[in-house]
């Protein structure tokens, strides 16, 4: 039988025609593989731009974000610029801190509680009173004195960092009052422009056009002993000599009072001058036997003298007495103490004014009169029968071994006689004559007087004053510039009535304040409960616990 071949393969037509109906037969492999994941079929390719771009980011999206486009790396970098910016904002706040500190030193807090850092009222008051300028030089470097390394000839612990904060805080409060430092060995020339006061360092120079006062380390700081001389502690008294020159430096006059020195005098005058000088006096010694009463007297003190005056001596105190020259107030201020012998010329010319002085002792019997329980140490009363111009309040006024003071007449001639203290009724004096003794009845004793005359001085009225006291102990220093004790108050007011000058300053009293005071008065408790409870337990777990907490959150992030 005849078929058809095919002249290309030889093969019979029909062949050809089954074969191209047979289907190749598919490999055990790609059948496999369609079998276990029909899901990869390929994807068909993107035909134009548009549905590219659309693969493309499908693409991206499916295979996820880089890592500096992930929340991991966006939260750690914030968290590290915010944290980069916190401390540079502190650096930055503690440098315009420290700037404004330095410049407006009132911005720093005080925090201690005998406000050791601040200016007192008192202080305040003369601070504000300056109207002409006032130069402060501090004898030391800035430097020195903020890290408290002066070293002075001093034997009193200082404190030139307090020195640089009031000083600075009064020139900060008052633009008229400018504040230097001088390093004196890297500038010797500044001292030499005070030779007389022998400038050393930490000594401070207050001037002004009128006048200057140099400060010292002892007029700054220093030492209080325990009645047992077993204990000390150190003061301040930076704010009132603060004070005291800026009011003795800017007054329109300056009394003088003059101290008599031929007398063997037994007055401690160390205290009542710096006083004195603190409420713009200026004190001189002399000797009224040989030299003349100082010029612009209006205060000559005749301090417990051990021997009586000349007649020469008692013309000198009358001519200074009413002197028709002068027409300012002038007064004699006498002393005695308990015992003191007799001086007949002084007595008999008192006597003239209305006064007597027995040498016989006061003595108080009333425990609560008594100042450490001596009967020789009276708290007396101050009488207000004369106004002194004061505050007229002078609590604990101590008049230690005195003598009374008798007022043998109110009115003698043209002199008017007051008493100034006296004792409680509960007091007794006690005579001694050779080897017996007797006390009186208890009753008030005059412990110092003033006797007043008035004058007429080209048609001004003056007044001329005799002041006597019987306690010379009274103007001891450490009385006087006790914060417990009235003297150095009392004896303020009474100086200034005596010279007239009671309203022309301002009155400044010798403050003291602890130095390195403990400010934290805390039981044992309560420091167990802070140090331990707060500090050691409280805080640590607060820290403990907020460190958890962030732990947690950015493990969650």
């Amino acid at each position: 039988m005849n078929q058809n071949k095919d002249p290309q393969t030889g093969r019979p037509e029909e062949t050809k025609a089954a074969a191209d109906e047979v289907k190749p037969q598919e490999k055990p492999e790609e059948k496999q593989a369609e079998t276990a994941k029909p899901e990869q079929a390929a994807a068909p390719e993107p035909e134009t731009a548009k549905e590219a771009e659309t693969f493309g980011d499908k693409k991206k999206k499916k295979e996820g974000p880089s890592f500096f486009q992930s929340e991991k790396f966006k939260h750690g970098s914030t968290a590290t610029a915010f944290t980069a910016i916190f401390i540079v904002v502190i650096i930055l706040l503690n440098v315009v801190v420290s700037i404004l500190s330095n410049k407006f030193p009132s911005i720093n807090f005080d925090v201690t509680k005998s406000a050791n850092n601040s200016l007192s009222t008192e202080a305040l008051q003369i601070v504000d009173k300056v109207k002409t300028p006032v130069e402060i030089t501090i004898c030391a470097s800035k430097q020195a004195c903020e890290q408290n390394s002066v070293q002075t000839d001093s034997n009193s612990t200082t404190d030139y960092a307090q020195v640089s904060r009031l000083f600075s805080k009064a020139a900060e409060r008052n633009s008229k009052i400018t504040l230097q430092y001088v390093d004196l060995d890297k500038n010797p020339m500044f001292a030499s422009g005070y030779k007389s006061d022998n400038l050393t360092a930490g000594d401070v120079v207050v001037k002004s056009d009128k006048r200057h006062r140099v400060l010292t380390a002892s007029d700054l700081f220093s030492t209080q002993y325990s009645s047992d001389g077993t204990t000390s502690t150190s003061l301040s008294n930076v704010d009132s000599s603060l004070a005291s020159s800026l009011n003795s430096v800017t007054s329109d006059s300056m009394p003088v009072a003059a101290f008599d020195t031929g007398h063997s005098e037994k007055m401690d005058t160390t205290g009542y001058k710096h006083l004195l000088t603190n409420n713009s006096f200026e004190t001189k010694d002399f000797s009224l036997l040989t030299d003349k009463i100082p010029d612009k007297t209006q205060l000559l003190v005749l301090g417990c003298l051990q021997s009586d005056l000349t007649d020469a001596e008692i013309d000198k105190v009358e001519a200074f007495l009413h002197d028709k020259t002068s027409k300012l107030d002038r007064s004699v201020l006498i002393t005695y103490s308990a015992g003191q012998g007799s001086l007949q010329k002084l007595g008999s010319y008192l006597g003239e004014w209305g006064i007597a002085v027995d040498a016989s002792s006061a003595v108080e019997e009333t425990s609560s009169q008594k100042y450490y329980s001596s009967p020789l140490n009276i708290f007396s009363n101050v009488q207000t029968t004369l106004s002194l111009g004061g505050s007229g309040s002078y609590s604990n006024f101590l008049t230690p071994y005195v003598c009374p003071v008798t007022i043998k007449a109110q009115n003698v001639g043209s002199k008017t006689t007051y008493a100034l203290a006296k004792s409680s009724d509960t007091s007794v004096v006690y005579k001694t004559s050779g080897n017996t003794s007797s006390a009186s009845q208890a009753a008030a004793q005059t412990l110092a007087a003033l006797s007043q005359e008035t004058l007429t001085v080209s048609g001004k009225s003056v007044h001329a004053n005799v002041i006597v006291s019987g306690s010379t102990m009274m103007f001891s220093s450490d009385l006087l510039s006790s914060s417990v004790i009235g003297n150095g108050s009392y004896l303020t007011d009474l100086s200034r009535y005596a010279t007239g000058t009671n309203n022309e300053s301002t009155k400044i009293t010798t403050t003291t304040r602890e130095l390195y005071a403990k400010d934290i008065a805390s039981t044992s408790q309560s420091v167990m409960l802070l140090g331990y409870g707060v500090f050691t337990i409280l805080i640590p777990l607060i820290v403990a616990i907020a460190g958890i907490v962030v732990y947690r959150k950015r493990r969650a992030l």
